[in-house]
């Protein structure tokens, strides 16, 4: 129950070559937590703007109390643009008299980052079990994208999980063979039927937002019949990217909007400065390779300078968008990281 990309489970399904149909492909998430005047009386959710016509993702503010509300914006990996960066969006976005007119007067308490996986049901492993092992939640890919649907598929993976290491101690059986059932529960259930269903809708969008809003809305009509079958997709690292034209530099107010050093602050980072890096690196990053990191990462943990490219490594929140596009994330001492409290 490691969440996305973690160490334990990537090093396990490599050992025991557990496969999957398609590979499994990661959105990105910044989310921020803020205190406000008036209560929000109302969910919001939306698509595309302020995202390019070739990246997927949206937007979303919810109440969650009287005074408190959450904002944030999820966009898939697999865009184009070397420049676009998510938690510079983000920060545009809240300039929106849509949003300026909820957080305006109010204060972001807390913010935060992380990969979430969007592959959906062809990117399930073929097994979720093994000798001592059940893999649950993000570790497994159980996301619907479509109907944004993934903490409660966790928790019901975590019971399953539970009830089969529950049967399997009683049998005094934790190998494979005794924990089998896990899987076989988890692919009987309304899970991977709900993830069925919206198979392909996600993938319909890697040919531009037009024709995938049309497909995503024919696959909805027809529970997924349409098209049928797989649709076959490479990994986010898989997808080339360009620099486009650099547009001009966003400048935060430090009150609706906010710098990344800003936002690492509001994530109760706990890390010392001179932890050890737990960021693998090539031997040798171009320069382009390196200002793609440094608009990918929402953390500012990577930076140009000039021809080279610095790490910053005590201000990675582990949200693992790096690990899935470049350099390799490691598990580094007990205690670092971000300290969330309400997230």
């Amino acid at each position: 129950s490691e969440g996305t990309r973690g160490p334990l489970s990537q090093a396990w399904y490599d050992w025991q070559s557990v496969k999957s149909d398609n590979p499994q492909i990661y959105a990105l998430g910044v989310k921020e937590l803020w205190e406000v005047k008036k209560p929000l009386d109302r969910i919001i959710h939306t698509l595309g703007w302020p995202l390019p016509r070739d990246a997927f993702g949206g937007s979303w503010a919810y109440p969650q109390g009287e005074n408190l509300v959450s904002l944030g914006l999820v966009v898939g990996l697999d865009y184009e643009d070397a420049r676009l960066d998510v938690h510079e969006l983000l920060q545009r976005m809240k300039l929106h008299p849509l949003f300026r007119e909820i957080l305006e007067g109010g204060e972001m308490v807390e913010w935060g980052a992380k990969t979430i996986p969007a592959g959906g049901f062809h990117a399930l492993p073929e097994r979720m079990h093994g000798d001592g092992i059940c893999v649950v939640g993000d570790s497994v890919g159980l996301v619907d994208v479509p109907s944004l649907k993934g903490i409660h598929y966790a928790m019901q993976s975590g019971m399953y999980a539970a009830r089969a290491i529950f049967e399997a101690l009683k049998k005094d059986d934790v190998s494979a063979d005794g924990l089998a059932g896990y899987t076989r529960t988890v692919r009987e259930s309304y899970v991977a039927a709900d993830m069925k269903k919206t198979r392909n809708m996600r993938l319909a969008f890697k040919g531009g937002f037009w024709s995938g809003s049309a497909k995503a809305g024919l696959m909805t009509v027809t529970g997924g019949a349409f098209p049928g079958g797989r649709i076959d997709h490479d990994e986010d690292a898989a997808d080339v990217k360009h620099l486009n034209d650099a547009g001009e530099p966003f400048v935060p107010d430090g009150k609706l909007t906010f710098s990344k050093v800003d936002a690492v602050y509001k994530s109760g980072n706990q890390t010392r400065d001179d932890i050890p890096s737990h960021l693998i690196i090539g031997e040798e990053v171009t320069a382009e390779m390196a200002e793609m990191l440094e608009n990918l990462c929402p953390a500012g943990v990577y930076e140009r300078d000039g021809e080279k490219l610095v790490v910053n490594a005590p201000n990675c929140v582990d949200c693992k968008a790096t690990d899935v596009l470049g350099p390799r994330w490691t598990p580094r001492e007990g205690g670092a990281g971000p300290g969330y409290r309400r997230m």
